[in-house]
């Protein structure tokens, strides 16, 4: 039985609305706390216990980072005007553009806007950990651009290595990301709807099955607060538990 008889209910990445709620609590995470509307009528709610965490974590980082910044220039007391300008690099505000570019859907400019704030930070060695939701908001751009119906199946598997590259560099960086873990889980399954029924290709598909399976196990973690991802990972793992049950 092929993986692909299975899309309407398991093959969430092939569904707009789906994704796009993955991808806001994504971006949110690492945004200014707020409740939002997504999907129409979905709401992303904080408490305040959360929204007190995510700002103290989001001021804490760029603390550090125009600490790092500052650092990096004290060696250059003679330039005073350019380490003003170094020190003050608003990488907040990089961020927030490609935030609001997000939102609005302008998925290529808020793409150059990551890119951006990646060049930045690592070129003066900003501790990686302190924005792992860069990678998974990169990811998740690649992954709807990977959606469009005029992409061809090249461009599409190009955009889709990149977005599960962008979500292993975010849990690498921080594995309690359990979004990225989902994310990571829904491309897996793609990956794996498009192999046929061969012997060989049926092997793939149970391999594809099981490694989606411990993605979502990742992101049932005891370090992973984010209920709205801890639910997508349960109800994943029912599915592809149905399947596995099926190929066999």
């Amino acid at each position: 039985m092929r993986l692909s008889q299975f899309t309407a209910r398991v093959i969430l990445f092939l569904s707009s609305r789906e994704v796009d709620d993955v991808c806001a609590f994504v971006y949110f995470q690492f945004a200014p706390p707020m409740t939002c509307r997504c999907g129409g009528s979905r709401k992303i709610q904080y408490d305040a216990h959360r929204k007190n965490s995510l700002q103290r974590e989001k001021r804490n980082s760029f603390q550090i980072v125009r600490k790092s910044l500052s650092s990096s220039m004290k060696q250059d007391d003679d330039d005073a005007n350019n380490r003003f300008l170094i020190e003050e690099l608003p990488l907040n505000q990089i961020f927030q553009r490609a935030v609001v570019l997000q939102r609005s859907g302008e998925r290529s400019g808020s793409l150059e806007e990551y890119k951006q704030f990646l060049k930045v930070a690592e070129s003066h060695d900003v501790d990686p950990t302190l924005y792992a939701e860069v990678h998974a908001n990169m990811g998740a751009i690649y992954a709807m651009q990977g959606k469009g119906s005029e992409t061809t199946t090249d461009v599409k598997i190009q955009l889709r290595l990149q977005a599960k590259e962008s979500f292993q560099m975010a849990v690498k960086y921080r594995p309690s990301l359990g979004s990225a873990w989902v994310n990571l889980a829904l491309l897996v399954l793609a990956e794996g709807k498009e192999l046929g029924n061969s012997v060989t290709e049926q092997s793939q598909v149970m391999n594809s099955l099981k490694e989606a399976r411990q993605c979502c196990e990742r992101a049932l973690g005891m370090d992973n607060e984010d209920e709205r991802s801890r639910s997508l990972a349960n109800k994943l793992i029912g599915d592809i538990d149905t399947m596995i049950r099926h190929l066999k």
